[in-house]
């Protein structure tokens, strides 16, 4: 279970244009604690929600050199769209040993299991989404493609072993060896497009994805004076390798072919379809129950796929997957100076990467980061940073031909720049930050736009040059110790700079927003147990969903969506109470939080935990 979330500032907050202002987050998990611990929470929510979990441990010996600490959950519930769906179970059992002062050895292992129906549809629309007169239908945000025969398993482990070594006060190592699998199973409908009656036809669609990564990890830590300056020196490695293999099986009822094989093999689909099409504005043709009806059972879906794949039926697809693997060895070193009596801090590093991926030779970048931060006057700093990036692209497989030929791309490269103030005010009570980032990336992989791309174009390709530059600006106010306030603000000018298709140079990249601004507070009413909060954002809006062209019209307006909570702390025969209620979407506005999809509507959970 998370323990807390930390907000990474810097120019990776608008990263590519992609994400709103406040950073990115790091999740730490639950460690074991020295004092023993237990404590329960029941929640209840829209559409018959219901939720527990529980956090125990403590020390298993009176020296405290042995911890233990069990976290989990289990929560089920319906869903706003019909037909929707899930349970979900997930636990993680943790231990800490303490041999001697000096070393400590953690031990996790999570394990999370989730059944669930396919309840994250992407808004259809008329045509085939590349011609002038093509638009989204204007279905509601309740709209659901979901099937009377929709499943998906979704299930993972995760094991990890971590040593920390200390060596007196000024040197430590640590060291972490992790495995970690993922295993998907997915049944549901595809599909993007309706005919100009409203009718869509889509897809019966199977996926299959296994997962496997084992990361080995580790760094040594020292702390020395060199003349004026203090140094903080990093040095470590690290080694990823992951594998995997996905599968695919679909049946298309758009093809007049499959649906003449369909009636010979399941005489019960109407129509040969594999899918019953539907009105996407009636629902003419769904089940009473407001689903899709699916005319073949799972296993009857995987099997037909391949034997029409092999009998050369058309909009059959069968792919048993072709296996893929990605290794990464990194080797990097970083200093941080403390100079001036504390004024100047500076910081450099390097690192080297080198990957190996299926068909594609070892390639090896050297990557730096460098920058500064200096105290121009009590409370205020000026700060720069530098730095690059290199990340592998993804895998894509090749259905169009036979064998399924897995296409491998050389790793994206970035480079960013951030400049700007912090302050810190009025004791502490004022602080916050003022930067400009400019930030480019090339070797971007993108897929081809058009649902089914001609044999003589590739179904991926990378992109020339992106860019994202503007600047943000953040406020934290806390007047007391009961009120605390966050101001978020950031301007985006994220397009593609540089690019081989014709037409795209230009074009704002994709869930990108020019201006975005977010509130968060959080007030307590003295000693009264009673607390409220939330978060406000606003994204300014057109807000492309692609970066591609001919589909400019595809995009959504400005919206602001907020979150609010309320809850009270008592004591009640000795132990420690809370009761909260949470209200997501409080505002009830229609947006996509996703590329063409809806976010949900309001939604509402009241919780009751307490210590045991």
């Amino acid at each position: 279970m998370i323990d807390r979330i930390e907000i990474v500032k810097g120019p990776a907050a608008v990263l590519y244009g992609l994400s709103d202002p406040g950073g990115l987050v790091n999740i730490i998990t639950k460690k074991p604690l020295d004092v023993k611990h237990a404590d329960v929470e029941f929640r209840i929510g829209s559409e018959s929600n219901r939720r527990v979990e529980w956090d125990a441990g403590g020390p298993l010996d009176q020296e405290g050199k042995i911890l233990f600490r069990l976290t989990g959950s289990y929560d089920e519930g319906d869903h706003q769209r019909a037909g929707g769906w899930h349970n979900q179970k997930f636990f993680t059992p943790a231990f800490t040993s303490k041999p001697t002062d000096t070393t400590k050895i953690d031990i996790e292992y999570t394990r999370q299991e989730r059944h669930h129906a396919f309840i994250r549809p992407r808004n259809p629309f008329v045509g085939n989404g590349f011609a002038p007169n093509d638009r989204w239908q204007p279905v509601d945000q309740d709209y659901s493609p979901i099937t009377d025969r929709d499943y998906t398993l979704n299930e993972g482990d995760a094991f990890s072993i971590d040593l920390t070594q200390r060596f007196g006060d000024n040197m430590f190592l640590r060291a972490t060896v992790s495995e970690t699998t993922k295993f998907t199973d997915m049944f549901n409908l595809v599909g993007c497009c309706t005919n100009a009656d409203d009718v869509f036809t889509g897809i019966s669609n199977i996926e299959i994805r296994d997962n496997d990564n084992t990361n080995y990890y580790v760094d040594f830590n020292a702390n020395f004076d060199i003349g004026e300056t203090t140094h903080t020196l990093l040095v470590g490695a690290q080694r990823d390798d992951s594998d995997g293999i996905t599968q695919v099986y679909r049946m298309n009822g758009s093809s007049g072919a499959l649906r003449t094989a369909m009636m010979d093999a399941v005489p019960s689909a109407p129509g040969g379809y594999p899918v019953t099409p539907y009105n996407v504005l009636t629902n003419e043709g769904k089940n009473a129950d407001g689903t899709v009806q699916m005319n073949v059972t799972r296993e009857q879906a995987q099997d037909l796929a391949i034997q029409f794949k092999a009998d050369g039926v058309g909009g059959a697809v069968a792919n048993p997957g072709t296996p893929g693997f990605v290794k990464n060895e990194s080797f990097f070193v970083m200093d941080q100076i403390e100079a001036i009596d504390g004024k100047l801090n500076i910081l450099a590093g390097v690192r080297r990467d080198s990957i190996e991926q299926n068909n594609l030779d070892k390639i090896s970048n050297t990557s730096v980061q460098a920058g500064f931060t200096y105290a121009v006057a009590d409370g205020l700093n000026f700060y720069s940073l530098y730095s690059e990036s290199f990340v592998p692209n993804g895998q894509r497989v090749d259905n169009r031909v036979d064998p399924p030929l897995v296409l491998i791309f050389d790793p994206s490269k970035g480079e960013g720049i951030d400049v700007g103030f912090k302050f810190d005010l009025i004791e502490s009570k004022l602080s916050g930050s003022v930067a400009f980032f400019d930030i480019d990336r090339t070797n971007i992989l993108q897929s081809n736009p058009l649902p089914e791309p001609p044999a003589d174009e590739p179904i991926a390709f990378l992109s020339g040059l992106e860019n994202s530059t503007g600047y943000e600006a953040q406020l934290f106010y806390t007047p007391t110790p009961e009120t605390q306030l966050i101001l978020s603000y950031v301007h985006n000018d994220a397009k593609i700079e540089e690019t081989l298709i014709a037409g795209a140079q230009g074009l704002r990249l994709d869930q990108s927003a020019k201006n975005a601004v977010s509130i968060t507070g959080r007030h307590t009413f003295g000693d009264t147990g009673f607390f409220v909060g939330g978060n406000w954002l606003y994204r300014e809006g057109p807000i492309q969903q692609f970066s591609i062209v001919r589909r400019e019209w595809a995009y959504q307006k400005g919206y602001s969506t907020a979150n609010v909570f309320a809850g009270y702390n008592t004591e009640i025969a000795g132990r420690t109470h809370t009761f909260r209620l949470n209200v997501q979407n409080a505002l009830d506005d229609t947006y996509y939080d996703r590329t063409e999809t809806y976010a949900l509507g309001r939604r509402w959970f009241l919780s009751w935990g307490f210590d045991l």
